[in-house]
């Protein structure tokens, strides 16, 4: 879905009252950063304002979104890999997110995996981005949200924008953002590659009970994975027919799937195919819930960590304005 582009000609705050402003979220840690920052100063500067917000630890991208938003940026651009773009998310549904704000979101991705930017034939290229933001037609894009119970009987709510999984996904996710920062020079692929075939010789299925429309899964399962855009795992194209602008999940559940019929199916899932496997289900949903039985289950979003079942997943239609190739 296409949005009319005068929507996000004019916002509010300073941003009204001269040029158009640029907010650029960078992670701190990305590699080159003085440079990708002296290019995009370079390329836009002299047509923009530009402010730049660079994080300092885990999930402050969320809280410098916000500022971005109270700043008046008619753009606020994520500018790393999918985590950081995942707390822009948060911060910009936190914060009201479209209801609210007339802003356009985008990514220049700089990550491990990068796999929303894969999703959208978004390239690391200043480029394309200026093309981009010059052209100002964003897209209305679909998000979700993960509903935790706490403790105390409230309820904590979490926003992704590409995949949210549980089981072996979430695994490789902890292991993989514990890797040093050296090894992960190895690639986006093969780091993630080396972490499935590490998780994989202790990993034991989890049992889970799962509801969605009128239907429901109890059994044991290698993985589930709500899905939003098609890939994950830096290029594992696990969902297939998953559409961002559909207002639905591609669910997907590995049942009963062994460590070996994975591997086997590893070239099947680089190319974004669906595998054929009695134990492998492929449904379409906006809205499941998962309850794990007897052992703690954990769940993970767009390559970070978000706490465990039981929850609830929502597909929110059309909540994100995004710049699209």
């Amino acid at each position: 879905m296409f949005v009319n582009c005068n929507r996000f000609a004019k916002t509010r705050g300073r941003a009204s009252r001269g040029m158009e402003v640029i907010g650029f979220i960078l992670h701190a840690k990305i590699r080159g950063k003085n440079a990708v920052r002296a290019s995009l100063l370079q390329r836009f500067e002299s047509e923009f304002t530009i402010r730049f917000y660079e994080t300092t630890g885990p999930r402050t991208a969320e809280n410098l979104c916000e500022r971005a938003l109270d700043d008046g940026c008619n753009f606020i651009i994520a500018v790393g890999g999918d985590g950081t773009l995942n707390e822009v998310v948060n911060g910009f549904l936190r914060a009201g997110g479209g209801s609210k704000y007339s802003v356009v979101l985008g990514v220049l991705p700089f990550g491990t995996g990068n796999d929303f930017a894969r999703g959208i034939g978004m390239q690391r290229s200043v480029d394309q981005l200026e093309e981009l933001i010059h052209r100002n037609q964003p897209r209305l894009l679909d998000a979700g949200s993960l509903s935790f119970k706490c403790e105390d009987g409230s309820e904590y709510i979490r926003y992704f924008d590409n995949i949210a999984d549980l089981g072996i996904g979430a695994q490789v996710v902890a292991h993989v953002n514990g890797v040093h920062l050296r090894k992960k020079i190895l690639g986006g692929f093969l780091t993630f590659f080396l972490s499935v075939l590490f998780i994989f010789a202790t990993y034991r299925h989890k049992k889970i009970r799962v509801r969605w429309a009128d239907q429901t899964f109890e059994g044991r399962v290698l993985g589930l994975v709500a899905a939003n855009g098609r890939y994950f795992g830096s290029g594992f194209g696990i969902a297939p027919d998953a559409k961002l602008d559909d207002g639905q999940f591609e669910l997907v559940i590995f049942a009963n799937v062994s460590v070996m019929d994975y591997i086997r199916n590893f070239s099947k899932l680089r190319k974004a195919e669906r595998i054929v496997h009695p134990e492998i289900h492929y449904y379409r949903t906006d809205r499941l819930w998962v309850e794990p039985e007897g052992q703690v289950v954990v769940v993970e979003a767009d390559g970070e960590i978000e706490g465990h079942a039981p929850l609830e997943y929502r597909c929110l239609p059309a909540a994100l304005p995004f710049l699209v190739p």
